[in-house]
């Protein structure tokens, strides 16, 4: 099971009709997201194909002792195998519009590691390069950075789960580097898609993580044909 915050950005999505159709960046309203915007990021695509932080919580800056806003994601996870994977997975979900969660491990500073949970939703942004931004969350963390240390470049991640958020466009295994696909198959990750309605349904019953417990999800070929071919 998801943790409640990506839960809670996730059900307000699907509330806006994001399985049905990509909502409107305009509709974002922050101030019904109040308990997870500092763990919150926005992800967009500059105009030279990197991917840019548009919005970064509070948290998360302390996390990195930084700044996060205009800079992008390869200057926080240089020189890292996985990072560049996911960079790609999430250029990728830009382009077609679809969201993307995945689950693992992961440190600031080589010391201390802590369990990785983040969701990344797409919205429609006229004003963004492939006219779509990813809205995200990252679950909670013990910051542990008063001093506002700057990490920045020295984290690390190990992915374990990678699933698409079914919406009128997906992301498939086709549509990836074989680079990438090297890399999934080498670490044993499948690219399977989130059971929305099974997440959802069950943190409306208030039901909460348990120890060993899987996210519901399925394979991507259970999605309509109409779903997969609308990504060609």
């Amino acid at each position: 099971m998801l943790s409640p915050e990506l839960c809670q950005l996730l059900a307000y999505w699907n509330e806006l009709g994001g399985a049905n159709a990509l909502p409107e960046r305009s509709q974002l309203d922050l101030r019904q997201l109040t308990p997870i915007l500092p763990w919150m990021f926005i992800l967009e695509m500059s105009p030279d194909g990197s991917l840019r932080y548009r919005l970064a919580g509070s948290s998360l800056e302390e996390g990195v002792g930084c700044g996060m806003a205009g800079k992008t994601y390869a200057d926080i996870f240089h020189d890292h195998e996985q990072a560049s994977v996911m960079e790609e997975l999430y250029a990728t979900s830009l382009v077609q519009g679809s969201g993307l969660v995945r689950t693992g491990a992961f440190s600031l500073d080589q010391t201390e590691t802590f369990e990785l949970e983040v969701l990344a939703l797409p919205f429609a942004d006229t004003r963004a390069m492939a006219g779509t931004v990813l809205v995200g969350v990252v679950r909670p963390f013990d910051v542990l950075n008063q001093g506002f240390l700057d990490r920045w470049g020295r984290f690390q991640h190990d992915l374990t789960t990678l699933m698409v958020v079914p919406s009128p466009r997906i992301v498939t295994s086709g549509q990836l580097s074989d680079r990438v696909n090297a890399t999934l198959e080498l670490i044993g990750v499948e690219l399977r898609a989130l059971d929305v309605p099974k997440v959802l349904d069950l943190y409306r019953q208030g039901v909460g993580k348990l120890p060993g417990q899987e996210i519901p999800s399925f394979e991507l070929e259970a999605l309509s044909g109409s779903q997969e071919n609308s990504l060609n």
